[in-house]
């Protein structure tokens, strides 16, 4: 059986490491010379338990990004050692609420109540544990004279203190980029940008791809569309149309390389409209977002312009010193790092989701994550990974469809 992954991400890159150690040969094609270079990288690495989307009032998106947080850190114990995991975790989150915030701290207590019963649901009935450890969300609001220590007050009406956390990107992408580049049942087609595909015979499929300035095609019994940015431009090329309309969404953060001591800026994110991040991540350093001043694009194509590369490092700097700027007003124990072009490293990355309208918008369809996975016709499978949380998971899920696909 010849298997090809498009896209070595992390869904791309965690299916083919599940494949490989049940014995399976995998090729796997990716633009970049090396893998995971992409948003499973470049991003805050924050494991989601649904605290964010309170305006999904059915609850769908918390139990989908719960289901993924519990299956994070066992999947990933699959492929690469992740202990000790309090070295690559995130100190734990506040959640701080804007005073123009679309949902009212009540509301958002509310909602977090239920995430919590939902959350202990769910360790419950598979009797799996958040990064291995906690089988209760703590979510409980601090008082007047604590959130003044935290944040700003002239921003904010209240801040929740929670047990959710993010994991370091770079780290897990590094260990991952490791194992598969080790593992004799992978081969990893680099520099390969994949501009086609085609259905051959009953159940193979034919992939096109650029490689070295030539142009080749590989025949394959199962395939996995794992891209992230062209995904739907190969899908469409088989026919398969996207079931509804989709926004790409350019997003530039930033990494301040300087460690941090775990209490001194807390790790925050702002809620319910013009969002933003704070992540301190110790002795690895702190990453931020505001997305007023770092959401740079937007596009409804199927593939989405190439914003990385049309970037100068200069207008990346410009674009992230006002976004610190922004956040220390907001959060004044930033500015105990400085802002220091030598030590920020910019860390961009295409954001995809399902909706026509940004995530400003009350009724944006944005605020929803639930409508994701893998798709299949045939022996072909094509993933929307939606968040960094659900990545793991969805990489094994993949193998399994795809070793399902091939004994059906």
């Amino acid at each position: 059986m010849r298997i090809a992954i498009l896209g070595a991400g992390g869904v791309g890159v965690c299916a083919a490491l599940e494949l490989a150690n049940r014995g399976y040969r995998v090729d796997v094609f990716d633009e970049h010379a090396e893998p995971l270079c992409g948003a499973s990288r470049n991003n805050e690495g924050k494991v989601h338990v649904g605290l964010v989307y309170a305006k999904d009032p059915s609850l769908e998106t918390a139990r989908t990004m719960i289901l993924g947080a519990i299956h994070f850190a066992p999947c990933l114990n699959r492929w690469i050692d992740l202990d000790p995991i309090d070295h690559l975790a995130s100190s734990p989150f506040y959640y701080a609420v804007h005073k123009d915030t679309m949902t009212s701290p009540d509301a958002l207590a509310a909602h977090y109540h239920r995430c919590q019963k939902l959350f202990e649901e769910a360790c419950s009935s598979t009797g799996l544990a958040y990064m291995g450890r906690d089988r209760r969300l703590q979510v409980e609001q601090v008082s007047a004279q604590e959130m003044g220590s935290l944040v700003s007050p002239q921003y904010f009406d209240a801040v929740f203190r929670t047990s959710e956390v993010a994991i370091d990107a770079r780290a897990v992408a590094d260990r991952l980029r490791a194992a598969m580049l080790a593992n004799p049942c992978v081969r990893f087609i680099g520099g390969a940008q994949v501009v086609g595909a085609a259905w051959s015979g009953a159940s193979r499929t034919e992939i096109s791809f650029r490689l070295d300035g030539s142009d080749h095609t590989e025949t394959y019994d199962q395939v996995a569309n794992t891209l992230w940015q062209g995904r739907l431009a190969i899908d469409s090329a088989l026919g398969l149309e996207p079931e509804r309309t989709w926004i790409y969404r350019y997003k530039l953060g930033g990494r301040i390389n300087v460690p941090a001591r775990m209490k001194s800026i807390p790790s925050l994110t702002m809620v319910l409209g013009p969002f933003g991040d704070v992540v301190n991540f110790g002795c690895n350093g702190v990453y931020f977002s505001w997305y007023p001043e770092g959401m740079i694009g937007a596009s409804h194509e199927l593939r989405p312009p190439e914003w990385g590369h049309e970037l100068a490092a200069a207008d990346c700097h410009r674009i992230l010193r006002k976004s610190y700027e922004d956040l220390s007003k907001r959060c004044p124990a930033m500015s105990s790092l400085g802002y220091c072009e030598r030590d920020v490293e910019p860390v961009g990355g295409v954001i995809f989701a399902w909706g026509s309208t940004g995530i400003e918008s009350h009724h944006s369809h944005l605020h929803t994550r639930h409508e994701i996975g893998i798709h299949t016709v045939g022996s072909y499978h094509s993933a929307n990974t939606g968040k960094y949380t659900m990545v793991p998971y969805f990489g094994y899920q993949m193998a399994e469809r795809i070793l399902g696909g091939s004994r059906g």
